[in-house]
């Protein structure tokens, strides 16, 4: 693959989970699919990285996953889509994760979740920020849209002249900016998914990337995200979409 990285970069986008705290939103529909701005979240999620040069991707489907492959077949978004299936979606995210190790060929590769709404400006940082032989990268925020970020969201904790992350999790005290839910993994990365419990959260993997040196943030402060979880959530995404934010 070529240097610096291009649309020629695959994604995986993690799309498998229930998505149970969306409440009446997910009783029928699964949470890719709910609409937010009259769009499927899913759908911004895949149009930022085709505004980005993404030209390819696989999404990782679970509950609900045939219904979602067929709103996307009707909708692809100018990206190749292949589907990836997690069975086992009750368990932790990394499940998802290694069901696309396959798709990913031993290539560098971003990954982004299909319940975070991003903007296309954060995934071209990403590709900007890597380095041949480079740790993995996550995009963090130092400055949020909302203060509510700071409770809910994974906090990174780096250091200013490296960049490398000395610590990630949701409750560390001293943190130097929020995980976007946008990273750009090096294909080391996958010694670190060897080496967490087969059904760990992505955080497990996260930190052993962190013990290893093989994590460093790019600083995405003033482009727009939103990680929606909750019904109030969704809400203020949809604030931030008439603002002009997201994608």
């Amino acid at each position: 693959m070529e240097f610096p990285l291009d649309g020629s970069v695959r994604a995986v986008v993690l799309a498998a989970g229930a998505g149970g705290r969306l409440g009446a939103h997910t009783a029928s529909t699964p949470k890719p699919l709910v609409l937010i701005g009259g769009r499927p979240i899913i759908s911004r999620t895949l149009g930022a990285l085709r505004q980005a040069g993404v030209s390819e991707a696989a999404v990782v489907l679970g509950y609900r996953g045939v219904q979602v492959r067929d709103a996307l077949i009707r909708d692809t978004h100018d990206l190749r889509l292949d589907y990836v299936w997690n069975p086992e979606f009750h368990g932790g995210a990394s499940r998802s994760l290694r069901a696309a190790r396959s798709y990913t060929g031993g290539e560098p590769f971003l990954m982004v979740m299909a319940d975070h709404m991003l903007s296309p400006g954060i995934i071209r940082r990403l590709l900007a920020a890597w380095r041949p032989g480079g740790p993995s990268l996550v995009a963090t925020d130092a400055s949020p849209w909302h203060a509510d970020y700071v409770d809910e969201a994974t906090r990174v904790a780096f250091d200013p002249r490296t960049a490398l992350v000395s610590a990630i999790g949701k409750h560390i005290q001293r943190w130097d900016g929020l995980d976007t839910g946008a990273f750009l993994l090096s294909p080391s990365a996958w010694q670190a998914v060897d080496a967490a419990p087969v059904d760990c959260e992505l955080g497990e993997i996260y930190a052993r990337l962190v013990e290893t040196r093989q994590l460093a943030a790019v600083d995405v402060t003033g482009e727009s995200w939103y990680d929606i979880d909750t019904e109030e959530d969704l809400a203020r995404a949809g604030q931030m979409l008439a603002a002009g934010g997201a994608a």
